[in-house]
């Protein structure tokens, strides 16, 4: 079982998809919707990739905020940017549903990276990747008006059918975005006359997905 585990996330990540993978280099790690998770799992520096479910990724604010920055899900990594630098990174990583997730310890990686030119070509990519996201995601956060904020959670919890499931309460996406309640329920309200978002009983669906990235670009300028 979980050597299955293991193969759908290999076909799933842009880190190790089609490199040799070493016997026994993963072990699966399962969790509750709710549950902090961290790249050190029994105390050993590791590397987190999502076989299923969603993992949400806060960056805590200096007055004690927690701000969501990104969601990881089947094949995206956690715990590869000190995977050199051991330092420890300023974020808050929790299951928005029930997750698993495969851990390879740093040092294993490293070395097997040393032996695969492919696995360190993407690595490299990967942050390259990662970074250019993040600058983007500073000046969103920097920029963007309640409208965009909320469009830009919108479009990173959607399914493929467009649904967004409600994984806390308003007053605790609010403080996600680091905006009022009043605000998150005036943004949500312009967007549903907007025609971009429809209200369900368990979260929202975006009915016009071009309309909604377009106000978020917008809120960014």
């Amino acid at each position: 079982m979980a050597d299955c585990i293991v193969a759908e996330m290999l076909a799933a990540s842009p880190l190790f998809q089609g490199c040799s993978v070493p016997e026994g280099a993963f072990t699966v790690s399962r969790y509750r919707a709710g549950q902090v998770v961290h790249d050190t799992p029994k105390g050993v520096p590791s590397v987190g990739a999502v076989a299923a479910g969603r993992i949400d990724v806060y960056s805590v604010a200096v007055d004690g905020r927690d701000v969501w920055l990104n969601s990881l899900y089947t094949g995206e990594c956690f715990g590869i940017y000190n995977l050199v630098a051991a330092s420890d990174l300023e974020t808050v990583l929790c299951c928005g549903e029930d997750t698993v997730i495969c851990y390879i310890d740093k040092v294993t990686l490293r070395r097997w990276m040393e032996t695969d030119q492919k696995l360190a070509f993407q690595y490299a990519a990967l942050c390259n990747a990662k970074l250019q996201f993040l600058i983007k995601r500073i000046e969103q956060l920097t920029t963007q008006t309640c409208c965009g904020k909320i469009a830009a959670y919108l479009l990173a919890h959607r399914s493929a059918d467009g649904q967004v499931k409600s994984s806390c309460s308003r007053d605790g996406l609010a403080r996600q975005l680091g905006i009022s309640r009043a605000a998150l329920f005036r943004g949500l309200s312009s967007l549903q006359a907007a025609g971009v978002i429809a209200a369900q009983s368990e979260g929202f669906v975006i009915t016009d997905s071009d309309g909604l990235e377009q106000i978020l670009y917008s809120s960014a300028k």
